[in-house]
């Protein structure tokens, strides 16, 4: 690392600094004056005393006078990984500043922690009004920021500043107190285990909030969410278009905040995310059943699909219930239609699931099913006959006709007693159906 490139990181900070600050006084010295432009006495009173005032203040930012004055505020804060005020915003005890030793993640842990991290990111907490110092100590060049330098007693970086060794001895022995806290101690407001080790003894255990963990996962889920490049590639991909970026989602998170309306009185991390975090799901997994050979039943094949398809024959159903007596439209038959199309989707998904079980190639021919839902559903059974059978594709009408009969029977109501008209339109549409299923089970059975 170049310590004069450091060093002059730490000039340009002050100096923003004092711009900043002057800027901002200079506009309020400019809005009295104007109020009181009339009054030629104090005006020049005025003008005296803000000459004093702005040289003052400017000689605060002489950079010894300022890394002095910075080195004496740091003791009000402090540089940690782990913090105990995301427990509560009023504990009062000690969070903790852990170093890795090595620059690598620990590969063999098993659990997403802070371990996992190759680089643990520095949080900072206590008053808020000394931000200004942990920005300054986290200043870096080549990846290794001041603090870490301090860290090693290495104090080159502000050497340039000093006006002698005791005044660089001063700063290091200041700022390294944001590393620590000088006096480890928990509070009623804090987790606590009391973990019983002797009889009459126990160790106190109290677990701290990861901030470090909590930022590299914010940031990880961040990136992928909100970037332009990420929305329009979810764009692209809701539309069913190309797009060259790659989308990363993390499904079922949960948004967790600290800190209310004020963020920064948790820690400077928490304050820069506006107080939020992301969960992700801890939700034990839903294991999907499995799916067998409808073998036991000559009926086992549909009883599975009624139950599959019992919804959406009901939204159907209602859904005829309400147009029965209003006039035929377009959009109603498009509707109409989706909810046959939906069906047969559900037919074929579920046909399919059937279809690939290859362990279990065979299984028809001890089956109570149809010969022809055996020719539909059992394409790998080793039987010559069976496969001529099959390959004739004289059962796809067997199957169109089951399911126009049980999605009639499903349809079944006194108030769907259509008229002639209604009933030739209905009928049409069902056969227009057929056909196209027909076609997929000719698909399916090549």
């Amino acid at each position: 690392m170049d310590k004069n490139k450091l060093s002059i990181g730490i000039a340009n900070y002050v100096q923003e600094r004092a711009l900043a600050k002057l800027e901002k006084f200079d506009k309020e010295t400019d809005k009295r004056r104007k109020e009181i432009a009339d009054d030629a006495a104090g005006l020049a009173e005025f003008n005296s005393d803000v000459s004093l005032k702005r040289a003052d203040e400017d000689g605060k930012f002489k950079l010894s006078v300022w890394l002095t004055d910075a080195a004496q505020r740091a003791k009000q804060i402090s540089m940690v990984t782990h913090a105990l005020k995301f427990t509560h915003t009023d504990a009062k005890g000690s969070s903790v500043y852990v170093q890795r030793q090595g620059t690598e993640a620990q590969p063999e842990t098993k659990y997403l922690s802070s371990s996992a991290l190759a680089q643990l990111q520095i949080d900072v907490v206590g008053n808020a009004a000394a931000l200004d110092v942990a920005s300054l100590l986290q200043l870096e060049d080549d990846g290794v920021t001041l603090i870490s330098r301090l860290a090693q007693d290495d104090a080159s970086a502000l050497a340039p500043f000093s006006e002698n060794d005791a005044q660089l001895a001063e700063w290091l022995s200041g700022f390294k107190e944001v590393l620590a806290d000088k006096e480890l101690s928990s509070h009623k407001l804090a987790k606590q285990l009391y973990f019983p080790v002797s009889k009459d003894g126990y160790h106190l255990i109290s677990p701290l909030y990861a901030s470090s963990l909590s930022e590299a996962l914010y940031q990880r889920i961040a990136d992928s969410r909100y970037p332009e490049t990420a929305k329009a590639a979810r764009k692209a991909r809701k539309e069913n278009r190309y797009s060259e970026a790659v989308t990363v989602d993390y499904p079922n998170t949960a948004v967790q905040t600290f800190g209310g309306t004020k963020p920064q009185n948790v820690s400077q991390l928490n304050s820069s995310r506006g107080g939020k975090s992301f969960l992700l799901s801890c939700q034990p997994p839903v294991w999907g059943k499995r799916v067998l050979p409808p073998a036991n039943h000559k009926d086992a094949f549909w009883r599975e699909y009624d139950r599959r398809a019992w919804k959406a024959a009901k939204e159907l159903k209602n859904y005829l219930i309400q147009i029965v007596e209003k006039d035929s439209t377009k959009p109603r038959r498009d509707k109409r239609a989706d909810f046959v199309d939906e069906l047969i989707g559900i037919l074929l998904q579920y046909a399919a699931e059937v279809q690939t079980l290859t362990e279990h190639a065979g299984w028809s021919a001890e089956s109570k099913l149809s010969l022809a839902e055996q020719l539909w559903l059992d394409p790998l059974r080793d039987d010559p006959e069976f496969q001529r059978l099959r390959d004739a594709k004289d059962w796809q009408q067997d199957i169109a006709n089951q399911f126009a009969s049980r999605l009639n029977h499903k349809l079944k109501d006194d108030k769907l007693m259509l008229k002639d008209v209604e009933y030739h339109k209905w009928s049409r549409l069902v056969e227009r159906k057929l056909a196209l299923l027909k076609e997929d089970l000719k698909v399916l059975a090549s």
